[in-house]
């Protein structure tokens, strides 16, 4: 029997980084919810990534935080008269806004010099990579008497957003099957283009109709991959790449967030990870069915530089090895 602690009637999640981050925090979305089928849950996510927490039946609401002043956001919470808040990754002004807010119950990790500010905290080396990114968030909440099983990121699409997902793939005239490219990212250390372009090529020798997915700024990726004979997305909002993305039969991506948001759509998913060990897979990367990492064959090491003996060892991961990997996991294997 699952045991939980005395009934949270109003609970505030957060998380104000990036995309991938928040769709890792959705299970504690979950978790929060089924613990506490009464509980108004709440989450306070960046303006960038928030739109990939609509239409989350588990969430009552969501707050978009724009940067404001600790002073400004305790003031817009006191509205709210939340009994807890789980902040999994704390920030100063984050952490100054939930104390003066007279939040009676406020959790996060410890090891910050203003820690003081959370009367309930854990000491989770995520750093260490033990687990997943998104075990860790749901660690914090048996901080609250969760005692549930780690669940699963998951993001959700509106039977509107599916459809108009549709009908764009037909106007643009998409085959009904298709591998879905990712050659973008933000901090991550890329897959090579020309490597992209070499998959894509290898992909329509065996049939397999490739549509290329982008970003603001990588343009030029997907004009590049479009003269290799790639269908292209047109420019979308992060709900739209979220439902055209839906629609593929299988994923090859960089470690960014358009990777997290396949693999909780569930799509079969070749993952493009540098060695660097903040970008460890044994924490943001998925295993099992379906899914596949692939690594360059070099150690593991703290930052990229071009003086690394190794640079630019992305270029180790060869187009015939992600297309092999691509294949396992259409065929349910990984």
């Amino acid at each position: 029997m699952v045991f939980y602690s005395k009934s949270m009637d109003r609970v505030l999640l957060v998380r104000t980084d990036r995309v991938g981050d928040l769709v890792l925090a959705t299970p504690c979305i979950q978790a929060v919810k089924e613990a506490w089928p009464s509980c108004e849950v709440t989450f306070l996510a960046s303006g960038y990534g928030a739109p990939v927490l609509e239409n989350n039946s588990y969430l009552d609401r969501l707050l978009v935080y724009w940067g404001e002043s600790a002073g400004e956001l305790a003031e817009t919470l006191k509205r709210y008269a939340f009994d807890a808040v789980v902040c999994l990754f704390p920030t100063f002004t984050l952490s100054v806004a939930f104390f003066k807010a007279g939040i009676p119950v406020r959790v996060a990790s410890g090891f910050r010099w203003y820690q003081w500010l959370y009367n309930k905290r854990t000491y989770l080396r995520r750093s260490q990579a033990l687990k997943k990114e998104w075990e860790y968030n749901l660690d914090l909440l048996r901080l609250l008497g969760w005692q549930g099983e780690y669940l699963r990121p998951r993001v959700y699409l509106s039977p509107q957003e599916e459809e108009w997902a549709r009908d764009v793939a037909r106007k643009e005239g998409w085959p009904e099957e298709f591998v879905a490219l990712y050659p973008g990212g933000g901090r991550e250390m890329r897959w090579p283009l020309h490597h992209f372009t070499v998959l894509a090529e290898l992909l329509r020798e065996r049939g397999l109709a490739v549509v290329v997915f982008w970003g603001p700024g990588e343009e030029d990726l997907a004009g590049a991959l479009r003269k290799a004979g790639a269908f292209v997305a047109p420019p979308t909002n992060l709900r739209q790449l979220m439902a055209l993305v839906s629609l593929a039969k299988a994923m090859v991506a960089n470690n960014t967030g358009p990777m997290h948001i396949g693999a909780a759509l569930g799509l079969p998913l070749v993952q493009l990870f540098d060695p660097r060990r903040a970008c460890n897979p044994a924490r943001w990367g998925y295993y099992g069915t379906g899914k596949r990492v692939l690594l360059p064959p070099v150690p593991r090491c703290g930052k990229c530089t071009t003086k690394c003996e190794y640079y630019p060892c992305m270029e180790g991961i060869e187009p015939q090895e992600v297309l092999e990997a691509l294949e396992e996991v259409l065929s349910g294997k990984g």
